[in-house]
């Protein structure tokens, strides 16, 4: 059956069927989880109120799903660095105690927030990295008992590095050369033999004589650590993980680290009742100030029966193994996951198109349901003949367009208020242009407060983006830093400049107001800049919020307006050209969907 099917019947625009969630119910028995402290609620506000001002809107999917009672580890996606553990505090009404890396748990400023919110530290090896003496230059594998081993050249294997020794556990990456990590089968044959477990995929490297640097990541024993989180979940708590390792842009999850079964399963096996809760975190352009995102809660489950008792009788790999696929499935019934960022947006632009004109902006619900039908659609029948052609003319299009400097969105604007308005588009026009002009002014001194504060974050921004690019082998443009940057560049220079502007203003009023002055004009001279001070927090929120309201306006009238430019009534009859298209293309798959579900030998 094509994943198509449904979005035909759904084309009113709301395919909340496809997404509406039951409450779980929680057993009598369970004890309540732990209150919020003060210092953890004060943090919440703070993250919301952070929140708030950075993005436009944040929907929050399904929350009632979230069990009130008992141990539960919420699993997410790691999509925005930092912002996705505020995104998770903000939205959750439980308590949360995050896996952090020590690195950023020793970190100032925000290994003090994690202290608060009492975050799990957990050393990870490529944060405590060692470069090694020497090069490997070739990667032997004995094909007829499947193991394999690195000859070095100048190595001390049998030495180590540093103190860290070549043990069994630990792993070797390259420095500018193989990708991915080789593991460590055991200790060291010789100073330039090391054993390694067979590499899963082809190391996509040719070696020279000179050889590859490389780096030892340690055997790191996180015993402890699973410790605190059992001790965590013995009391009804809840605890947060990213099990990707390091957040990323690839715009699909990469392959889950096996921590999270650990954490579950030995959970379990203790006898603890710990539920497991899928979190979706969506960011609609993650980097950009004004974005939009979503906050999607799955369905909580359990460690199956036969996993916990598998760990319990010593096969560990194999439940740990079966449990993370589970986790994995989950999470992307609350994500949307395409190969790359290009095909991500091409299916946005195919969703478009297909969406009624009729129809105002999705909710984050709607876009969340269209978006997975998509993409699982197109998943299915991707290298179809008609698909591929499809898709070739979805990319024309956009060529198009992005060469004559117009958007889709644009152009479906400028569809929508035709249908919507007809006659009364000018009226609309004139509506929005007068929103403009009026909200223009009142927003203008708090954007001229706020620039500088907003200028130099993103000048730190950008070059933690730099660098967390040249430092990763998983990111693809690096913007899943950018915005977690800004965020704690501008918490650090919002209260300097407020303070600044609040010295200005005492100054001021010290040499505006004198002694003929009345009593009442002279307590100003510590009211006002008391009031400023007090008074930025809201002022600046207020001021983005109406600084929104004028930009949209503002868009909405030029785009209407420029409707009848010879490039806009080229490009709004292409649209349709390629609108009617995509729409008949995904009638058709609906129609082969019932055709093969009525007679089984339709291929």
């Amino acid at each position: 059956m094509s994943t198509f099917s449904g979005i035909a019947a759904n084309s009113g625009g709301d395919p909340r069927s496809s997404d509406v969630s039951t409450a779980s119910s929680s057993s009598l028995t369970e004890l309540k989880a732990p209150g919020l402290p003060w210092k953890y609620r004060c943090i919440r506000a703070i993250f919301r109120y952070i929140l708030q001002v950075f993005f436009r809107r944040i929907d929050v999917l399904n929350k009632s799903v979230l069990p009130t009672d008992g141990p539960v580890i919420l699993v997410g996606n790691h999509a925005n660095q930092f912002i996705d553990g505020m995104n998770l505090v903000a939205s959750s009404p439980r308590p949360i105690s995050f896996m952090i890396a020590k690195k950023s748990y020793d970190r100032p400023y925000i290994g003090d927030v994690a202290k608060a919110l009492c975050a799990v530290p957990v050393q990870r090896p490529q944060d405590i990295a060692v470069k090694a003496e020497g090069t490997i230059v070739r990667i032997e594998i004995n094909e007829e008992d499947g193991t394999a081993k690195a000859i070095g050249l100048g190595t001390a294997f049998t030495k180590g590095v540093r103190g860290e020794a070549f043990q069994k556990g630990g792993k070797l990456v390259s420095i500018k050369g193989w990708e991915g990590e080789l593991m460590i089968a055991g200790p060291a044959i010789s100073d330039t033999e090391l054993p390694l477990k067979r590499p899963r995929a082809p190391l996509n490297y040719t070696f020279t004589a000179e050889g590859c640097p490389f780096k030892l990541l340690p055997k790191v024993d996180q015993a402890a650590v699973f410790e605190m989180v059992y001790d965590v979940l013995g009391k009804n708590g809840t605890i947060g993980i990213f099990p990707e390792g390091g957040s990323h842009d690839q715009g699909h999850l990469i392959p889950l680290k096996a921590g999270v079964t650990i954490m579950a399963l030995g959970a379990a096996a203790q006898g603890t009742p710990v539920k497991i809760v899928p979190v979706g975190l969506t960011y609609f352009h993650a980097h950009r100030f004004r974005s939009i995102a979503v906050t999607q809660f799955g369905q909580p489950f359990k460690c199956p029966p036969h996993l916990v008792e598998k760990y319990n009788t010593g096969d560990t790999r194999g439940a740990c193994g079966e449990l993370l696929e589970i986790i994995t499935d989950s999470l992307k019934k609350v994500t949307v996951n395409t190969p790359d960022y290009a095909s991500n947006k091409q299916l946005q632009t195919v969703r478009r198109l297909f969406q009624p004109d009729n129809v105002r902006n999705l909710t984050g619900r709607q876009y969340m349901a269209y978006n997975r039908k998509f993409i699982a659609g197109f998943e299915e029948i991707q290298d179809k003949p008609q698909t591929i052609e499809l898709l070739k003319t979805v990319d024309e299009y956009m060529t198009e367009i992005a060469a004559a400097n117009w958007l889709d969105k644009e152009l479906r604007l400028i569809d929508r208020v035709q249908i919507k308005w007809g006659w009364m588009t000018s009226g609309y026009v004139l509506t929005h242009l007068l929103i403009t002009l009026l909200a223009a002014p009142l927003c203008i001194p708090g954007t001229i407060l706020m620039f500088p504060v907003m200028h130099f974050s993103t000048k730190h921004a950008m070059k933690q983006q730099a660098k967390a690019l040249a430092g990763s082998k998983v990111k693809v443009g690096a913007y899943d830093v950018v915005a977690s940057e800004i965020v704690k560049w501008a918490v650090t220079y919002a209260p300097l400049f407020w303070i600044i502007y609040t010295i200005a203003a005492a100054v001021i009023a010290e040499v505006l107001i004198t002694d003929s002055h009345s009593s009442a004009v002279q307590t100003l001279e510590w009211l006002v800049p008391l009031l400023i001070f007090f008074g930025m927090p809201a002022f600046c929120f207020y001021g983005i919020r109406l600084s929104d309201v004028a930009f949209f306006s503002h868009k909405k009238w030029t785009v209407v307006a420029a409707r009848n430019s010879p490039t806009g009534r080229r490009l709004l009859v292409r649209r349709k050209e390629v609108q009617q298209k995509v729409r008949e293309f995904v009638m058709n798959q609906n129609k082969l969907s019932v055709s093969s579900q009525n007679n089984p030998n339709v291929v």
